[in-house]
């Protein structure tokens, strides 16, 4: 018997593997990959941005919600006395309360703005502003918003952290004590207007915590708000409920709005400008104060009731009853043309970037504090970190509002001053909330400037404006003249001119303020 052999399989080759072509391949891929993980950083920057301008806007809207609880529950007053629910006997015994003042007369509330249960981040305060009411004098109302992000180094009781974390974490550590929900809440409000009142050196008399439910439901409660749109609105990224987008649109021209069309119509991100929305949320309060005075709802029991559940419900504050109508009386003293409004914020004219009104902020590197984005202070000197610019802005802001009622405008010209100087002071007094039009170099003849040996002045152009002189004189510790030499550029004149010579030296505000 004969066999025959043959081969199952063929033994394998040996695969050797392409290293050169992966490391090509990687040399491809190497800039792929670090434009890959610029774009996310720049991505997540513009995500944060976002996120920030989403807060800031919210500020007026929160600052509605609470103006028209005032006008409404002032009205409600007037319509539980003519129900007879609260007899005019008792009336006279509830309004005898005042409010408690500082030395010039103003009372200051903290104004606080919360989201819903639904919210993300439950009693964190999206906004917060602080309101004081000059009913005798100015018949003014100064509102001074501060950023969710602004952060203290140290608090007496609530630690350190961003502010809008104060309340929440005081409150949550006064529950563990064993307090109440209503009791630690009032307590953590107290508390969070004592430190906001140190830091600015201001007295806070009290605290009126609201929510975007209680202004949606008191705008329905009236039935709604007659507006003229000036402007269509088409913005696709009004943010909705579930942390998304959704479409909200309105036409120009006569609107009738109920509570979440209003809500909308006073946050909308895109439309023409900051000043376009600001002037929107203007024109809510208007058109709620309107509504409840022409058509009398204080006097329609269904309004009242409903307004009272509203108040029950979505709003808390540190004030008695007593003090409350105190209040709404104040709010009606004060003229709605002379609502002074000013926001810390971090365009601060450092390092040539842009400056606003407010600029008081910066934003230190992250990883000092466990890669938080926050704002401190703008400190002279950098350190430590003070507050000293902010109390003069406290100073100035709250305690000389009559020169931020009549805003003067302002020409800052060097005429022989060192180069840069008329914009360091002309930023300086931007950042103060002062209307500063003109910063430049004075129309004057090289010739002339050499021949005049007079020191830095200041100027009104008008006789009527004899008070502003005075003041930025005083501020500015600069002489006045009636008489302008050199004489300034008809082209160059405003309000107030302040002219500075070869003698001026810049000093900041806070030290201007606080020498003797």
């Amino acid at each position: 018997m004969s066999f025959s052999v043959r081969r199952v399989s063929q033994a394998r080759s040996k695969c050797r593997f392409p290293w050169a072509t992966l490391s090509i391949l990687l040399s491809m891929l190497r800039p792929l990959a670090g434009w890959y993980t610029g774009w996310k950083a720049r991505k997540k920057e513009e995500a944060l941005h976002e996120h920030r301008t989403l807060l800031l806007k919210r500020s007026l809207l929160i600052l509605i919600a609470v103006l028209c609880a005032f006008l409404l529950f002032a009205g409600t007053v007037k319509a539980l006395v003519g129900l007879r629910i609260i007899s005019m006997r008792s009336l006279v015994s509830l309004t005898g309360a005042e409010l408690p003042k500082d030395e010039q007369g103003f009372t200051t509330i903290l104004l606080l703005g919360l989201g819903d249960d639904s919210h993300d981040g439950k009693d964190l305060t999206d906004t917060i502003i602080v309101a004081s009411i000059d009913p005798s004098q100015t018949k003014s109302a100064v509102l001074l918003s501060l950023p969710r992000d602004l952060y203290f180094l140290k608090t007496e009781k609530m630690g350190k952290g961003r502010l809008n974390s104060l309340y929440r974490d005081y409150k949550i550590l006064l529950r563990r004590q064993g307090m109440q929900e209503q009791e630690a809440s009032l307590e953590a409000m107290k508390e969070l207007s004592t430190v906001i009142g140190d830091h600015l050196s201001l007295p806070i008399h009290h605290v009126i915590k609201v929510n975007f439910t209680g202004f949606k439901q008191a705008v329905d409660a009236i039935g709604g708000i007659d507006v003229t749109v000036p402007e269509p609105i088409n913005d696709t990224e009004y943010p909705d409920e579930n942390y998304g987008y959704e479409p909200f649109s309105i036409a120009a021209g006569p609107a009738h709005l109920d509570g979440e069309t209003a809500l909308k119509y006073a946050r909308s991100r895109h439309s023409s400008s900051d000043f376009g929305r600001s002037a929107r949320q203007q024109q809510i309060i208007v058109a709620i104060g309107e509504k409840v005075t022409k058509e009398g709802l204080y006097k329609n029991p269904a309004t009242v009731t409903d307004m009272m559940k509203i108040f029950s419900d979505h709003v808390q504050m540190t004030m008695t009853t007593r003090e409350l109508i105190g209040l709404a009386d104040l709010a009606e003293k004060t003229t709605p043309d002379r609502v002074i409004t000013l926001q810390l914020n971090d365009r601060n004219g450092l390092y040539e970037s842009m400056v606003e009104p407010g600029g008081f902020l910066y934003t230190p590197p992250r990883d000092q504090f466990a890669g938080a984005s926050v704002l401190l202070p703008v400190s002279i000197p950098a350190f430590p970190v003070t507050w000293k610019q902010i109390h003069a802005l406290s100073t100035l802001l709250f305690r000389q509002r009559a020169m931020y009622i009549a805003r003067p405008s302002i020409a800052i010209l060097n005429a022989g001053a060192k180069s840069g100087l008329a914009r360091t002071l002309g930023n300086e007094l931007t950042r103060y909330g002062f209307n500063v039009v003109r910063i430049e170099n004075a129309n004057i003849s090289k010739e002339e400037l050499k021949n005049t040996n007079n020191p830095s002045f200041v100027y009104a152009s008008q006789p009527t404006d004899a008070n502003a002189k005075e003041f930025f004189s005083e501020l500015l510790d600069l002489p006045v003249v009636s008489s302008p030499v050199p004489a300034i550029p008809p082209e160059q004149m405003a309000q107030i001119v302040i002219l500075l010579s070869k003698d001026y030296t810049f000093q900041p505000l806070q030290d201007l303020l606080t020498t003797p």
